[in-house]
């Protein structure tokens, strides 16, 4: 079991089972608890200093989620992604989010193209650092505010879970994300940002098909039997 999960400090997070999910969710994403490493409640409630209870109630919420599983009936691990579900979920997404971003355009508030804005900051000084997760999850963030613009939770939630999941795939092939790879991401994102900002709907979604077609190019290996 990773010994990289933080203590709860229970003076200042009374809700332990969101605690205890973020906690667990955000090592599985930073890729430091291994698909292999069966997820034991009693290891992990020693690592985040808590009871057994909200961990056992944050493992049916990463359950629910498809982040963990049960294998041969037995235990619960890490899913493992694969190609095609790669694939499945990215395709998924590109045909979901121009239809977010066009309501994005037309009812994000102020506010919410500074919250953008200040995502945008974090991938790049992500990429700066060579921090692959840290690159990945702002990512996320920002296409996840896109959908909170957009107004439209139940499609938000899709396009995140699936990101998610994409995201553990590029980081369980090791070499999938490169300096230049992310550096263009961040230039797409920040072209779509602008569109936004000028409340033009049909930019900002040709500028996510855009960056939706760049991607596929620049994962090209990954996408080379599916081509549709």
């Amino acid at each position: 079991m990773a010994t990289s999960l933080q203590p709860v400090n229970l003076s200042r997070s009374p809700r332990y089972r969101e605690v205890a999910y973020a906690a667990i969710k955000d090592a599985i994403l930073r890729g430091q608890l291994e698909p292999n490493q069966p997820l034991v409640e009693e290891q992990l409630a020693t690592l985040l200093n808590i009871s057994r209870t909200p961990v056992r109630e944050a493992l049916a919420i990463l359950e629910h989620e498809g982040l963990i599983g049960a294998r041969n009936g037995r235990g619960l691990y890490i899913c493992t992604v694969t190609r095609e579900q790669f694939v499945e979920m990215f395709v998924a997404n590109e045909a979901v989010e121009p239809f977010l971003v066009r309501r994005a355009a037309q009812h994000a508030r102020d506010e919410q193209f500074a919250e953008l804005a200040a995502t945008l900051e974090q991938a790049e000084a992500s990429v700066a650092a060579h921090d692959v997760v840290g690159f990945l999850r702002a990512s996320r963030t920002f296409h996840r505010l896109i959908g909170v613009a957009a107004g439209n939770a139940a499609l938000t939630d899709l396009v995140v879970r699936n990101e998610e999941r994409t995201d553990m795939y590029l980081l369980s092939t090791g070499q999938a994300v490169q300096p230049t790879m992310m550096e263009a991401s961040n230039r797409e994102h920040a072209a779509i940002l602008r569109a936004l900002q000028r409340r033009d709907p049909e930019a900002a979604a040709r500028l996510t098909i855009y960056h939706a077609q760049s991607l596929r190019v620049r994962l090209g290996e990954l996408f080379s039997e599916h081509l549709d």
